[in-house]
């Protein structure tokens, strides 16, 4: 015998928001109504509103920022881990138009962290660049870049507004890029960056650290230390896992 099951209010308010979203009232970026506003005007308890809201952050539709409120998500750039490329090569392949802004390139010698991961000497300098990534005019990542200047001497005079850092070291200085060892985090943005990234303060993000390995004179070494500040709300990332 068939019975009509009745629908969760939670999930009502969850396809309220979902309308509310997909109609462009509340555009990616911005706050959707507080709970009491959603509670007023939909006469729901404030456990019902919650559950929906929670099972809209899980499913990936909204962001919390702690103290400030929850936000729609926009557009997610996906990103492999295990293919090594440039962020350059991974936006063109989606279909979106890239564009770097350069904010600092200098050739220098850096902190003794940097010098420790890229098995430098003391006093040895490097090629320093950080650069903020835009797919289709949007910040997606900031990325603070370190090189050996030994291994690629005059690469300032290169403007990495317009060319491909790796494209660069493969094909101007012959070096093959191998492999890369990279650790991901969930830290909360710091002011700088969430200007830079244009986003609220206390906004989640994902850092990125790193050393990338090329091939120089027969043998595997580090070619670049770099720390990566990606925008959690614009940028997923994907694995592909065998057995």
């Amino acid at each position: 015998m068939n019975r009509d099951i009745p629908i969760p209010l939670y999930y009502k308010m969850r396809q309220i928001i979902i309308d509310m979203i997909e109609n462009e009232e509340v555009k990616p970026g911005e706050m959707i109504p507080s709970e009491n506003k959603l509670i007023e005007e939909y006469a729901m308890s404030r456990t019902t509103v919650r559950k929906a809201i929670e099972m809209l952050v899980n499913e990936g539709y909204l962001y919390r920022i702690q103290g400030k409120g929850t936000f729609v998500k926009g557009k997610q750039f996906s990103q492999g881990l295990i293919k090594l490329t440039s962020c350059t090569e991974d936006i063109r392949n989606q279909g979106l138009n890239p564009s770097v802004k350069l904010v600092q390139q200098s050739v220098e010698v850096p902190k003794l962290s940097v010098i420790h991961n890229l098995h430098l000497q003391e006093n040895e300098r490097v090629f320093f660049t950080e650069r903020i990534m835009n797919a289709d005019n949007v910040p997606l990542n900031k990325t603070k870049s370190y090189l050996p200047y030994k291994y690629f001497p005059g690469i300032e005079r290169h403007d990495f507004r317009k060319e491909s850092l790796y494209q660069v070291i493969e094909n101007d200085y012959k070096v093959k890029i191998v492999y890369a060892d990279r650790s991901i985090e969930a830290v909360l943005v710091d002011e700088r960056t969430a200007e830079q990234l244009d986003l609220p303060m206390g906004s989640p993000i994902l850092l990125f650290r790193g050393i990338v390995y090329g091939e120089i004179n027969g043998r595997e070494t580090p070619i670049e230390y770099f720390e990566s500040k990606f925008r959690s709300d614009r940028t997923r990332f994907m694995i592909q896992q065998y057995r």
